[in-house]
């Protein structure tokens, strides 16, 4: 069973809010920017790229 890239899109876009989410708490608790913080807004930001990535790939299939 083969899963859609729109799927696979929407599924990397909520891990890079959730990703995005800890990042904001982890910033707030430690009141600064530290190492933690920034490895997760990095993680985020891969995310996203991942699901820009698939929501691309869904509209080139779509136009096939």
């Amino acid at each position: 069973m083969t899963r859609s890239p729109r799927f696979f899109g929407f599924l990397y876009f909520f891990i890079a809010t959730v990703f995005v989410y800890f990042a904001i708490q982890q910033n707030n608790r430690t009141e600064g920017w530290d190492f933690f913080t920034i490895l997760l807004m990095s993680v985020a930001a891969i995310d996203y790229m991942i699901g820009f990535r698939y929501f691309s790939l869904a509209s080139k299939q779509k136009k096939k």
